[in-house]
């Protein structure tokens, strides 16, 4: 059986959804009717519609004249900025697509995606600018992007009908970016997303108000298709764009952002959620809408949120890439009383459908694989036509007829038409809000020399995220595990490295004989012990070991390795650096961990700077404590 959300209509009237719009087409409709109103804002600095508008036509025209015509794909090496905001606007206002980069990434990877979608040419931000010596060796020419601003706006009409010049003959069924996820071999796969995917995300629907007078956070990773949800939330509906820049922020960097920019809703990962949460709950008491997402939620979490913030409208949104960001919302406040929380009703202009083995439908209360049909199904995967045919398939079901994307998700309709999500058919997991299979860093571990067999592994947490374990059976000694972590940075994305390597002699197996990837797991789980509430008479090392314990989900057995040796991530450093500066009674820039990066280095860097008197310490974190139980207005 097929089901929808069932209330369709958008909360604001005007920005309904038409199967004709096009990006440039909305775009243009902001520029025209909203010339003065402010599109983006990054730090100090801002665009109006019309200043936005001039910059995407200054870009397109520099686009044509560099060769870049209908159909192309550009590769997009930028952090988050208001020049890649225009970049992408500019590139699929001519017809052309673009390919979200991340600057951090391996350049092994970047190899991979310069090679499977035959770039020819990356727009790179001036900042990132020392990357541009890979994209060069892998044949590309670079072209930074310009940070002059437009000297002032023109005419609206004058600019919107040159943007309409320019766009015309762009289509709804047309490319309008592609980004990389993980394959199960090894191999990135390059989800094709239409305009109308897009424009069926933000416009006609009533999962959240995406008005004109909502300011929306850019915070999402690039390549992460959160972004996408963010910039065009807000820039197809006329609401602000407020771009955070940095690469890895600080809770109190955001804080400040969302407090300076006036943010109104904001998409969070649920890893970051989980954080702020836990150590910083009041920041987000400027919002009136978020989306906690990419993942499984902790009820607890949640439930902490809501007594602290009980405004909050929390979206739980679920969805795979390849339906285009969204596929399903749930707004909690609709009826949770606790438990798992459910993923929802489907996105107007879907059609969604719970299927057994053999893709028949299946009653309510069922489980079975979630199938998506409609305006948000992907083109396929960019140049792998076999797996672009094992998962989006032509199938009728009921009265419905046409293309659906088989997620692999194991879900359950209630009566209510309410979805529960219940894990997946394969091995893909998610890690901090993007997908990882599972196989491919195992056969990544294979392929290296030192290697004899490995099993990855995802092992809960007590909060309930999960860390990635690798097990391996070295060709050599233990010692081969230091050199494998670094060689595993140039096959793997960041999200995919293992948080721990370990060596075995020999895996368990099943009654049939198979790996018992199970029970390793199982044996893998460790109870996260509470981190002393102040320093004491304890050493300062000791207190950073248990915070890193504490966040990893593993034992620090050595104090010579950086975090990020040890399998932490940007994400988890957010978490640290919350940490330390509760327990220390310490307020720092985040920038000195990365400066820091052992045990060891920090201490070094605090030495003499914590508090000696335990009660004065004692007296901190109580304060701290009375000012986070203060009603926020």
């Amino acid at each position: 059986m097929s089901f929808s959300i069932g209330n369709a209509q958008p909360i604001h009237s005007h920005l309904y959804y038409d199967p004709s719009f096009t990006i440039p087409r909305l775009f243009i409709s902001q520029v025209r009717s909203r010339p003065n109103a402010i599109a983006v804002i990054e730090d100090e600095d801002y665009l109006s519609y019309a200043e936005l508008g001039t910059l995407v036509l200054q870009l397109a025209y520099d686009l044509l004249s560099a060769g870049v015509c209908k159909g192309d794909l550009v590769g997009l090496a930028s952090r988050r900025s208001v020049e890649s905001v225009a970049a992408q606007l500019a590139l699929v206002s001519i017809g052309a697509a673009f390919v979200p980069l991340d600057p951090a990434a391996a350049e092994r990877h970047h190899r991979e995606v310069v090679e499977q979608a035959g770039l020819r040419l990356v727009l790179l931000h001036p900042r990132d600018a020392d990357s541009a010596t890979r994209f060069v060796a892998a044949g590309c020419r670079v072209v930074t992007l310009s940070r002059a601003r437009p000297a002032g706006a023109r005419d609206e009409e004058e600019i919107a009908g040159e943007l309409e010049r320019v766009s015309a003959g762009t289509t709804p069924s047309q490319l309008a970016y592609v980004i990389f996820t993980s394959g199960s071999t090894g191999r990135p796969k390059g989800v094709m997303v239409a305009h109308r995917g897009v424009c069926r995300l933000v416009r006609g629907q009533s999962y959240a108000d995406l008005g004109p007078d909502q300011v929306m956070l850019c915070m999402a990773a690039v390549g992460f298709d959160a972004v996408i949800g963010e910039v065009y939330s807000a820039l197809l509906n006329g609401g602000v764009l407020a771009i955070l820049p940095d690469a890895a922020p600080s809770l109190d960097r955001i804080s400040e952002v969302i407090s300076n920019a006036g943010v109104t809703i904001a998409y969070i990962t649920a890893g970051l959620f989980h954080i702020i949460a836990e150590h910083r709950p009041e920041m987000l008491a400027p919002l009136r809408q978020c989306f906690p997402c990419g993942d499984v939620l902790s009820e607890v979490h949640v439930q902490r949120m809501r007594e602290r913030l009980p405004h909050l409208r929390m979206i739980n949104g679920y969805g795979p890439t390849e339906n285009t960001v969204f596929t399903c919302c749930y707004p909690i406040d609709d009826g949770w009383t606790g438990g798992p929380i459910p993923i929802g009703r489907g996105l107007a202009h879907d059609e969604l459908f719970v299927l057994d083995e053999s893709l028949n439908p299946l009653a309510d209360g069922e489980i079975g694989q979630l199938a998506a049909g409609g305006a948000g199904v992907g083109i396929g995967y960019l140049g792998q036509p076999e797996l672009t045919e094992a998962s989006f398939r032509t199938l009728t079901l009921g009265d419905y007829y046409g293309r659906v994307y088989l997620t692999g998700d194991l879900v359950c309709r209630h009566p209510d038409g309410v979805i529960s999500f219940h894990g997946r058919a394969d091995r893909q997991i998610k890690v901090n809000g993007q997908r990882v299979e599972l196989d491919s860093i195992e056969h990544a571990l294979r392929a290296d020399a030192e290697v004899e067999d490995a099993v990855a592994v995802a092992v809960p947490r007590p909060d309930g995220t999960r860390r990635i374990v690798a097990i391996v059976k070295p060709l050599l000694d233990d010692g081969a595990l230091d050199g494998l972590r670094g060689r595993l940075r140039e096959l793997l994305p960041p999200a995919a490295l293992p948080s721990e390597l370990l060596a075995r002699d020999e895996f368990p197996l099943t009654s049939s004989g198979k790996v018992d990837r199970r029970r390793m797991a199982a044996d893998l789980v460790t109870v996260s012990e509470p981190v002393p509430a102040v320093v004491t008479g304890d050493s300062f090392r000791e207190i950073i070991r248990q915070v890193w314990e504490r966040t990893l989900g593993t034992p620090v057995r050595v104090l010579d390795k950086t975090f990020f040796d040890l399998g932490g991530t940007s994400l988890q450093l957010i978490e640290v650096h919350a940490e330390l500066q509760t327990r220390l009674g310490l307020r720092f820039d985040i920038a000195k961990l990365f400066e820091a990066p052992r045990i060891r280095d920090i201490e070094r860097l605090f030495a003499g700077a914590v508090t000696a008197d335990p009660v004065a310490a004692r007296r901190s974190t109580m304060a701290r404590a009375r000012a986070r139980r203060i009603p926020q207005k």
